[in-house]
């Protein structure tokens, strides 16, 4: 018997969740770790969590006041579990309300564990993070992980149809599209560390693009550093092409959120807006009617990590 853990971002369902959300995600070395002495970690990126939380909050009121990624993970859970005919329980890494009741699930489940990151490129920051809260969580439960998926043809040709259907909807043809092909940044010390995502994000973009004009960018900085490049905003701002759309894919997602519907829709958009571009921007695979189908084949074929120690941030 197998168990599956779905393991998402999370996101505050309501205004009420943002501070504890916030300190979740800001609090974790493995997103955070090597900007300041790890004795000033906790208390000065909780001080942070709480000053930003009125602004983030402004953000979550154009979605309503939550993220939408938590129903999204919670239904998906569902239809998988019906896919693969096993027990599908969902996991939000950054909210922690959720934790307890996910930890219960796991502890009473019976037979083997396939952790399932709904991330299709690892790295450190987030896959890592989710393997190392198990690890120090439910030590007794071992655990084996997909840890991603990028250039799975299973996910690429769901991606590339989910585009294709998208456009159409809008009538609006291939050949007319400039593809922005955007992506979470990460700082370049994760790289030197040995994080592979760098190079997971440019193999999947190759693999997704196919024969279609466009580029690579690293959008949502946060902190100080260098992070990769080229970046999301100053690829819109240089950006020059004689077609009339741009369409925004961004693959690295596969819920919408708020760095798809919030950061895209008003940082991004407007820039190429205002240089007489039409702009499209692809909603998150979710929304793929094939993408069940297309992670339970996912699944059922990727190899499973169980040397995990490697996958960490040193």
């Amino acid at each position: 018997m197998v168990t599956y853990l779905l393991a998402n971002f999370g996101g505050p369902r309501t205004s009420q969740e943002i501070v504890s959300f916030l300190q979740a995600l800001l609090t974790d070395r493995d997103v955070t770790g090597g900007m300041i002495p790890s004795m000033l970690h906790r208390p000065l990126f909780s001080y942070i969590a709480k000053r930003r939380a009125p602004h983030v909050a402004r953000q979550y009121a154009y979605l309503g006041g939550g993220s939408p990624i938590f129903q999204d993970t919670e239904r998906l859970a569902q239809n998988l579990s019906q896919e693969l005919q096993a027990s599908v329980i969902p996991f939000h890494r950054y909210l922690p309300e959720t934790h307890r009741e996910t930890l219960q699930a796991l502890q009473e489940s019976q037979g083997s564990i396939v952790g399932i990151p709904l991330f299709p490129h690892y790295t450190f920051a987030v896959t890592g993070s989710i393997i190392r809260f198990f690890l120090q969580h439910l030590p007794e439960k071992p655990i084996s992980w997909i840890t991603q998926f990028g250039v799975h043809p299973e996910f690429v040709s769901c991606m590339q149809q989910h585009i294709r259907d998208c456009l159409a909807a809008q009538q609006i043809a291939v050949e007319d599209c400039y593809f922005l092909f955007s992506v979470h940044g990460l700082p370049q010390r994760h790289i030197r560390l040995g994080d592979p995502y760098a190079q997971q994000c440019q193999a999947s973009f190759e693999a997704l693009r196919g024969e279609l004009e466009g580029k690579i960018a690293f959008q949502s900085k946060f902190g100080i550093g260098k992070w990769l490049d080229p970046s999301t905003q100053e690829v819109c701002q240089s950006l020059r092409t004689k077609k009339r759309y741009i369409v925004i894919v961004p693959f690295g997602f596969v819920s919408d959120h708020i760095e798809t519907l919030h950061e895209i829709d008003h940082l991004y958009v407007p820039i190429l807006l205002q240089k007489g571009y039409r702009v499209v921007r692809i909603p998150a695979i979710n929304a793929s009617s094939r993408w069940v189908s297309s992670l339970a084949a996912i699944v059922r074929s990727s190899p499973q990590e169980t040397s995990l120690e490697p996958l960490l941030m040193p």
